[in-house]
């Protein structure tokens, strides 16, 4: 049976309101919640295995660069098949030294979505099993997806 959003919103404010900074349901009625970097693997798991909130399957992991906050924030999309919800994780990490646990303990497929985060915006997920870039050479210094990304010659443009 579905979870109303507000349900979940309130459900989540009330079991880990240590581990979270902010809940919020957005315009688009989706729960939204920002999660405390130190408390983000043991949140995954709760969210994971938890009777209510059973999200079985990570659907994405991807980030965004914010260069005027100097932080990058890792997103995660939630699905679980038992309640028919989607729920948004975000987490923030310092822009200057972007390192994170990895999830791989948690989802295994956030294998290869962590090492796409990690080529395009040099995010170190620690403890990844096997984090090296995914699409760029392995001694590429830049991290394309970044805002302040500048193409130094390296991408050839077709004619």
């Amino acid at each position: 049976m579905p979870v109303v959003n507000e349900e979940l919103k309130s459900k989540i404010e009330s079991d880990f309101k240590d581990k979270v900074q902010s809940v919020v349901v957005s315009a688009q009625k989706e729960v939204i919640l920002t999660v405390k970097a130190e408390n983000y693997v043991s949140l995954c798991k709760e969210l994971r295995d938890k009777p209510f909130y059973n999200f079985q399957h990570l659907s994405c992991l991807t980030a965004v660069d914010y260069p005027k906050d100097n932080k990058i924030t890792v997103v995660l999309h939630l699905w679980s098949y038992v309640s028919h919800t989607q729920l948004t994780v975000k987490v923030e990490v310092d822009r200057s030294n972007p390192k994170i646990p990895t999830i791989e303990g948690v989802w295994k497929g956030a294998n290869w979505l962590e090492r796409e985060v990690f080529d395009l915006y040099g995010v170190v997920f620690e403890g990844h099993s096997d984090l090296r870039r995914i699409m760029m050479p392995e001694d590429y210094q830049k991290f394309p997806l970044r805002k302040d990304f500048t193409d130094d010659g390296f991408i050839v443009k077709p004619n």
